[in-house]
């Protein structure tokens, strides 16, 4: 005759938590007095706690991010207000930053030419890299 099993027991609720933590089965063991062979095969393949590991960590990890939406939604908004405000600076080195840092949020980085490499290092301002750019013939 088997032994009923109830799951959702302490023991077997805290082993699912400590090794979703990412504790050992050694720690695991120590923390719940059960022996490590035991804990092993809980989480083994079609072991006692296999499923119910991997729903209490589907339902954390959706928990996650979840929360880290709201923290990336509501810090999003304050970066691009400070880009934008950069936007604003005397400095033109500052204004040509945020701007590009705009472009590269929206469209992505660009790869490096061999007609950018080096123009944006070579300590040209942002005027001077303007009117490189204005003086260089038109292709074809």
């Amino acid at each position: 005759m088997s032994k009923k099993v109830d799951i959702k027991s302490t023991k077997y609720q805290e082993a699912v938590r400590l090794k979703y933590s990412g504790d050992s089965y050694s720690f695991i063991s120590k923390k719940i007095k059960i022996p490590v062979s035991t804990i092993e095969k809980w989480f083994a393949f079609g072991g006692l706690l296999k499923g119910e590991y991997e729903k209490y960590r589907d339902e954390q990890n959706t928990i996650r991010h979840e929360n880290g939406l709201v923290i990336f939604k509501k810090n999003i908004e304050i970066a691009s207000s400070m880009i934008v405000a950069l936007m604003g600076s005397e400095n033109d080195n500052v204004k040509l930053n945020a701007s590009k840092e705009i472009v590269y949020r929206e469209y992505g980085k660009p790869k490096e030419t061999v007609e950018h490499r080096g123009l944006f290092e070579s300590g040209l301002n942002y005027e001077q890299i303007l009117r490189k750019a204005r003086d260089r013939p038109p292709d074809g």
